[in-house]
């Protein structure tokens, strides 16, 4: 019986040590789920292929592959990701702070991604009107609240190109956006004599949101604090985007 079982433990032994190298090193790989909402041209979903793509997608799959992950991409409204980083579904998200639904939920790497600027359009053969098309889910740093103190009714929509679309189609005297999504939208065309913009709150830091319920959540939080910590930008995406010398 002795030698049976010596030689099974060494027919293991023999088993493992034969296995291809490919496949003991697609065992290690680790994947993780970047869980994100549509902000172009930062994030970008094709509405015909569902392939959601811009920098921020390409910035994170590149450096996640650095510290040894795969990526997963989840493109979906704001109130299902938070859900989901919550539920420890989707590891990595990049969000600001003060959101009510993720502060709770997952903790911030301190260097962020990117800044952004916060606008308020106006309709201006509406200005007196009080509704405002925005999305979802979004506290919008505090602003939101300050607005339905002012009296303003919010129309909340999926996603960033939804509220503009909403307002642009005159569903609504005032639209809330961040800059980058209004502008990537307006493309080449101007603001005309029918609106006008105000800024409401600019160099708004926006962060890798580790979920606390990622079973990775320790591993990540390091390498990515360490990796946002070895250079001088201020922020993740600067740093990522910095064109290479040329020798």
């Amino acid at each position: 019986m002795r030698n049976l079982c010596g030689s099974m433990v060494l027919s293991l032994m023999i088993f493992a040590a034969l296995l291809p190298l490919s496949v003991l090193a697609q065992e290690e790989i680790k994947t993780v789920t970047l869980g994100i909402v549509v902000f172009p041209p930062l994030v970008i979903n094709d509405s015909e292929t569902g392939r959601c793509y811009g920098e921020v997608v390409e910035m994170s799959s590149e450096l996640l592959k650095q510290l040894g992950y795969n990526m997963s991409i989840e493109c979906i409204p704001p109130i299902r990701l938070y859900e989901r980083v919550k539920q420890g579904e989707i590891d990595l998200t990049v969000n600001v702070k003060g959101t009510t639904a993720l502060d709770d939920h997952a903790t911030f790497i301190d260097k962020p991604v990117t800044n952004l600027t916060l606008m308020r359009v106006v309709n201006n053969a509406r200005i007196n009107e009080k509704s405002i098309a925005g999305i979802r889910g979004y506290d919008y740093v505090g602003e939101r609240i300050r607005l339905v103190e002012e009296g303003y009714e919010f129309v909340d929509v999926p996603s960033s190109v939804d509220s503009i679309k909403f307002f642009f189609f005159d569903r609504t005297a005032n639209l809330i956006t961040y800059e980058r999504p209004f502008y990537y939208f307006l493309g080449d065309n101007e603001f005309n004599d029918r609106t006008s913009s105000i800024t409401l709150k600019k160099n708004i830091p926006t962060f890798f949101a580790v979920s606390l319920k990622s079973k990775y959540k320790d591993d990540l939080f390091k390498k990515l604090s360490a990796y946002s910590e070895s250079f001088k930008e201020d922020t993740i995406l600067e740093h990522a985007t910095k064109p290479t010398p040329q020798l």
